[in-house]
Formats: C-alpha cells, structure tokens, sequence
C-alpha cells in the first residue's frame, strides 16, 4: 500500500491480521503455527486411512514434492510420481489406521519441519495368498511443510520415512 494513507483503527487490524508488516507496510512473509501444522497432519492421514482419490491427496503437495521410503530404491518428486505411488499402495494396502503417537515441530516463519511417529497399521494381501495380512508398524517420518506465498495454503514438501518398526496391533477390524 505505498504512497496511500490508511486510517489507524484499520492499519492496527492490518498489523494484527499479518495483512501488513510494521516496517514497510507490505504484505507480510507467511507465517506458520503449530494448529496449521496439525491440521494439515491430521487431514493427510485421514485421507490416506480413507483412501480418498488421489486428486483430494495432491491438493495437499508441493508441485515439487519430495517423498523417500526405505523399501523405494530412490525417492520420488512431484505429484505425477506421488499419484503412481499411491495408485500402487491402494492395491496393496487396506483397512489402513494412520494415527499420530508422537510429533516434534520446529517452525521457522512459512517452514515446519517435524519429527513425527505415525502408527501405522493395515492388512496387505499378496497375490497368490489365500489370505491378507494384519500388521502393524511405527512409522518414523521427518516432514516438511511450507506456506505458499501466493495462496496461504501450508503443503507437504518433503517427506522421509526413516524407518517401520514392527509393533503390537491396536485397531485390528474383525476378520
């Protein structure tokens, strides 16, 4: 807003809103808070536990996303390569619980990086097998979230599966 003058009552809003930054009275960076954050956390696994269409799961990504898991060779990036993964995982997997145990976030300005522990348990079936399997995994991930600068929304840049560790079922459906 250079060169115009506003009325104080509505530049104060302006500064409290994050609207304008007190120094130059531009727009402000993105910031990030811990409720984003979780937000967009839960709102990722109970997609993935709803095995929601995969456009309602890229709307979450970065268009450059970066995705590391240590039975992939390589990583992927993008959200072509996210949507083949997990057109791959849909076949795999089934009756899928994704629930938070434990989250670290550090933010810095539009950036979060958390550590997080995501129990993960759902039954896999191999072709071939008479039956499908139950099992059940602490997932060890480290995720990185940025606010977009152009629309506000907080998306996935990065995320790194560490590691599964087998662990005791909790929410095995009846068979």
């Amino acid at each position: 807003m250079p060169g115009k003058k506003i009325p104080l009552m509505l530049a104060i809003f302006m500064l409290v809103a994050g609207i304008i930054s007190p120094v130059r009275g531009m727009a402000s960076a993105p910031v990030l808070d811990e409720a984003m954050v979780k937000n967009v956390l839960l709102g990722w696994y109970a997609g993935t536990n709803d095995h929601k269409p995969v456009d309602q799961l890229l709307a979450y990504l970065a268009d450059d996303v970066q995705m590391y898991y240590p039975d992939s060779p390589k990583p992927f990036t993008g959200k072509p390569a996210f949507a083949a993964w997990y057109a791959d995982a849909l076949v795999k997997y089934f009756d899928e619980t994704h629930k938070i145990e434990s989250i670290d976030i550090k933010l810095d300005g539009g950036t979060a990086r958390i550590i997080i522990v995501v129990r993960w348990e759902f039954r896999a079936w191999k072709p071939g097998d008479a039956q499908s399997h139950y099992q059940a995994y602490l997932s060890h991930q480290r995720i990185e979230l940025e606010k977009s600068a152009v629309d506000g929304r907080v998306l996935i840049k990065k995320k790194i599966v560490d590691a599964f560790e087998k662990t005791v079922p909790l929410y095995k459906p009846e068979s």
